[in-house]
């Protein structure tokens, strides 16, 4: 097994599942289970184990009611609210993702971790697929266990006591995401900005809380260093956020409806693809709460 998919030597073989690797660095896909169901606790933990154990996992051909959906993502823990973007009219805790046939821009075309903003960031984030497009329109995963683990131990030395400030709106040319979703894309009747921005720092390198290892805890809401400028932050920042996305540290999922992915935000950063232009994908998303990063 290699770093990427680390698990105890007494772990065992799946009983209840079955669990296919979909590349050498991280994602499995799922099968044996129907998630409209109510899991049973043996059936649960392995989805649990191979989610720790490949960053994040996926199931096909799954029809689901969002009260299934919720239910399902309730085992996981509380539901993290988005506090930027509003969730549907009867489901607030699900954030329906919509590009339109019109749209130009897409939403999460940025490398990312969800809500680092926040000072107690989403744990996990779940997609389900309810259109997408003839081609196109996948996400693209990094594993941030193997981009720390690959920096030389002097790189790790010297980014071990580092924090990062992370910004929530105006991260990008200033802009609000009101004002970058006016023109070309759908979401701009979902923004609902905060009473203020939020804003939090972390540590750079971030210990999973769950399996013990240490990650690159790094995305694009990363503004600077604490006590760097934001000129002297901007080298070492482009050269860990490349890092971070090598080739070799991701994998790549195409959806198709009644997909569903689960990521641990913790460990992991995704990206939207926007390459589908003139046509319609309608996703609902899911996050679960998390807490402080350390």
């Amino acid at each position: 097994m290699s770093e990427a998919r680390q698990s105890s030597p007494e772990a065992q073989p799946y009983a209840k599942i079955q669990v296919k690797p979909v590349a050498g660095a991280m994602g499995a896909e799922i099968s044996g289970v129907d998630l409209s169901q109510p899991l049973d606790d043996a059936t649960f933990a392995e989805i649990h184990r191979a989610w720790l154990e490949n960053n994040v996992i996926f199931f096909r051909d799954q029809d689901l009611t969002p009260q299934q959906y919720l239910r399902f993502a309730k085992m996981w823990g509380g539901i993290h609210l988005h506090p930027y973007m509003k969730g549907m009219d009867d489901f607030p805790e699900i954030f329906e993702i919509i590009k339109k046939e019109g749209d130009v821009q897409n939403f999460g075309n940025r490398w990312h971790t969800d809500q680092m903003f926040c000072p107690e960031p989403a744990k996990a984030t779940m997609l389900y697929a309810k259109e997408v497009p003839d081609a196109g329109g996948d996400t693209q995963y990094s594993n941030l266990y193997l981009a720390y683990e690959s920096l030389s131990d002097g790189m790790k030395e010297m980014l071990s006591k580092m924090r990062t400030y992370n910004m929530g709106d105006k991260r990008y040319g200033g802009r609000s995401r009101s004002e970058r979703y006016r023109d070309g894309s759908s979401m701009g009747d979902k923004v609902a900005p905060p009473n203020k921005d939020i804003n939090s720092d972390h540590p750079l390198i971030r210990t999973h809380p769950e399996t013990g290892r240490k990650a690159l805890y790094i995305g694009s809401h990363t503004a600077n260093f604490l006590g760097l400028t934001d000129e002297e932050s901007a080298p070492l920042l482009k050269y860990l956020m490349d890092h971070a996305r090598r080739p070799e540290f991701t994998c790549r999922f195409n959806w198709k409806p009644g997909s569903l992915a689960l990521w641990d935000n913790r460990c992991c950063q995704h990206y939207a693809v926007n390459d589908y232009q003139g046509q319609r994908r309608r996703m609902h998303r899911i996050t679960i709460q998390g807490d402080k990063p350390f």
